[in-house]
């Protein structure tokens, strides 16, 4: 994988609701959840300065994602050491591979990865985080390629712990990372249609499994990355447009819950809560 370009962060409108998933209020007594910042349909520039200024009060990111002709969104954290992490936004394929040899030798890995536009021209945006461990990184995967490398991963004892979908409706291509499992039951699925998607989070709720990374491909279908981690507040919701996103990014917020990823292609939002 390859990396190399500029920052960009943004703050602008969510979007509007669509096939609400597994919305749930905060469970009574729960810990305060740290202060954070987040936001979405950031151009290139406004994303460097935002960037700039989030660092700086000692924020650090923790998700991003670039969709749509180089929009940016993410959702940031406080606390946490500003020199343990580094955010790149507007790579090439061939500047993210060095940006990924560099992270290297420096002893970091890609910690949240997005990329849009098709397979031969696309732009990648990804956190690298100073840490240790296993991990595993690739982009450009086709499909079969992505399930293939799922198992093989598996195997390994890692998870997938960032994904993204980009490329074109009749070429749909990934970019995933896979670090050390160190939380439990986990499954993947992808190319799954909205029914489709809905239909698994009503299915595996009851058994205790929720959605933790969520990806909106090129031809509308979506992957989803679910554990079993005993998590009771969430919410999950898919279909959005932007300001569906923001009305349910401000009705969540009022309930005391966080926006932890939001995933974005053509216009159309998906998120996790908690």
């Amino acid at each position: 994988m390859r990396t190399a370009g500029k920052i960009t962060i943004v703050t602008s409108a969510l979007a509007i609701a669509a096939v609400p998933m597994a919305a749930m209020a905060p469970a009574a007594g729960a810990q305060a959840a740290p202060a954070w910042y987040a936001y979405h349909g950031q151009t290139a520039e406004q994303s460097v300065k935002q960037v700039t200024r989030l660092k700086d009060q000692g924020y650090r990111p923790v998700t991003v994602n670039v969709s749509d002709g180089e929009r940016y969104a993410a959702v940031w954290v406080k606390g946490g050491s500003s020199n343990n992490w580094g955010i790149w936004q507007g790579m090439s394929a061939d500047g993210f591979q060095k940006r990924f040899d560099a992270a290297k030798k420096e002893g970091a890995q890609p910690t949240s990865v997005s990329a849009t536009g098709p397979a031969d021209s696309p732009v990648y945006t990804a956190i690298f985080e100073k840490k240790s461990g296993a991990y595993l990184s690739r982009s450009d995967l086709t499909p079969a390629a992505f399930a293939a490398l799922n198992k093989q991963a598996e195997a390994k004892g890692l998870a997938l712990t960032s994904v993204d979908a980009y490329g074109t409706p009749d070429d749909v291509r990934y970019v995933g990372v896979w670090s050390a499992n160190t939380g439990g039951a986990w499954y993947y699925t992808y190319g799954k249609s909205i029914k489709q998607h809905e239909a698994e989070v009503y299915a595996k709720k009851d058994k205790g499994f929720r959605p933790v990374k969520v990806a909106v491909a090129p031809d509308g279908t979506y992957a989803a990355v679910w554990r079993k981690d005993g998590v009771k507040s969430w919410a999950h919701y898919v279909d959005m447009n932007a300001s569906g996103y923001q009305k349910r990014f401000n009705a969540l917020k009022n309930k005391g819950l966080a926006p932890v990823q939001v995933n974005a292609e053509n216009g159309k939002y998906a998120a996790i809560w908690q």
